[in-house]
Order: structure tokens, then C-alpha cells, then sequence
């Protein structure tokens, strides 16, 4: 076999393996059909080999990667804290509690203020708001969120506004991030299997060239 050509099954055993839209045994049959075309000794070992160090690798990559996926998101709940901690310190001392002119504030809204402050808290998952009576007496304003449970879940009260709004754009921003990591990840995986079949067609094709080259030297 020459030495290119040696190098290209190589190379194409290294891309089966490493393949991930494809499942280890399908890996192994197109492995021990390619190998068969090009030797007459026994196979199996080194395909049993090669995955077993492929899978040892992969274990120890996802376990580093888990790792390092917990130590960021430890860091970024600790800022986020600290962040919402912030906010509802300064909102508190300038504010205070939601009370009965937060009411007469919403009530002398206009139309148009309305449909802008709706349209933001829908955005963030809840329903309207409404007014509650306090443990001292006062009224307040309390934001339901729409989906159930979500406040018990997070540790964070539904009356709480800011913080139910900084979990709920957390998530949306989340959700996105993986969304285009599939979309990612996906078109990888079709240009490599693309790659894959034309190598497949390539070697078949040589094969067929050194059987074809075989036969007219029997002939002479």
C-alpha cells in the first residue's frame, strides 16, 4: 500500500471515531469494513482499542468540562447576587414599599403607558398586577408570574418584581445561547459528515483503481 494512501485511511479511521452525529456501532461496522478492504489480518482488537482509549479520553474532556461549567455559573450567580442585592438597596432606600401612591401612580397612567408597562411585564412572564392588602394595612403591588411555581422554585417571591424579572431574562438569554449552540453544532456535524462520505467515495474509488490495475497486469 502506498504510503498516501495509508495515510488517507488513517485519517479517515481518525474522523469515524472522533464523529459524534454517528453511534459506536455504526462506527465500528464502517471501520471494519474499510480496514477489510485494505488488510487480511484480524481487525477487531485494534478497533476495540482505539475506542476504548477514544472513550477514556472523552469521559475525562466531559468531566473537565462539567467542572469548569459549575466554577462559571458559581461566579456568575455570585454576581448576579451581589448585582440584585445592589439594585434592591438603592430601590428600597429610594423608594420604599409599594404602597397606596404607587396606585395612584398607576391609575393616572395613560393608555399608551399602560400598554408599554403591560407589554414589559409580559415580556418577563407575568400577568397583570394587582393590589393586595399588607400585613400592616397598606396597599401593595404584587406581580404574578405566569408560570407555576416558578417563585417557589427560585427562592424568589412573585411580588418581587426585579428580581423575578432578572431570573426570567436570565433564562431567555440562556435558552437562546444553547439554541444557537445546537444551530451550531449541527451544521458541524453535516459538513463533517459530508467530509466523510466524499473520503468513503475517494477510497472506494482507489480501491477500485488498484483492482482494476491488478487485473491488466494478470492479463499481460
Amino acid at each position: 500500500m502506498r504510503s498516501e494512501d495509508r495515510t488517507a485511511i488513517t485519517e479517515y479511521f481518525a474522523r469515524l471515531v472522533e464523529e459524534e452525529s454517528m453511534e459506536e456501532p455504526e462506527k465500528r461496522e464502517a471501520i471494519t469494513e474499510l480496514l477489510a478492504d485494505v488488510t487480511e489480518e484480524p481487525t477487531m482488537t485494534v478497533i476495540d482499542t482505539v475506542f476504548e482509549f477514544w472513550n477514556g479520553l472523552k469521559e475525562a474532556e466531559s468531566k473537565k468540562a462539567q467542572e469548569e461549567r459549575e466554577k462559571v455559573l458559581a461566579v456568575a450567580k455570585e454576581k448576579e447576587r451581589a448585582s440584585l442585592k445592589a439594585q434592591l438597596e438603592d430601590t428600597s432606600n429610594r423608594e420604599g414599599t409599594l404602597s397606596m401612591s404607587s396606585r395612584h401612580v398607576i391609575k393616572n397612567m395613560t393608555k399608551e403607558e399602560r400598554k408599554k408597562r403591560d407589554a414589559l411585564l409580559a415580556q418577563y412572564g407575568y400577568d397583570l398586577d394587582e393590589m393586595v392588602e399588607g400585613a400592616d394595612g397598606e396597599m401593595e403591588i404584587v406581580y404574578k408570574d405566569r408560570s407555576k411555581g416558578s417563585g417557589a422554585a427560585s427562592g424568589v417571591s412573585t411580588a418581587d418584581p426585579l428580581l423575578m424579572a432578572n431570573n426570567n431574562a436570565e433564562i431567555v438569554k440562556q435558552k437562546d445561547a444553547v439554541r444557537r449552540a445546537e444551530m451550531k453544532k449541527a451544521s458541524e456535524n453535516e459538513k463533517e459528515r459530508n467530509k466523510l462520505a466524499l473520503e468513503k467515495q475517494r477510497l472506494a474509488q482507489e480501491k477500485e483503481k488498484r483492482r482494476t490495475q491488478k487485473s491488466e497486469k494478470r492479463r499481460m
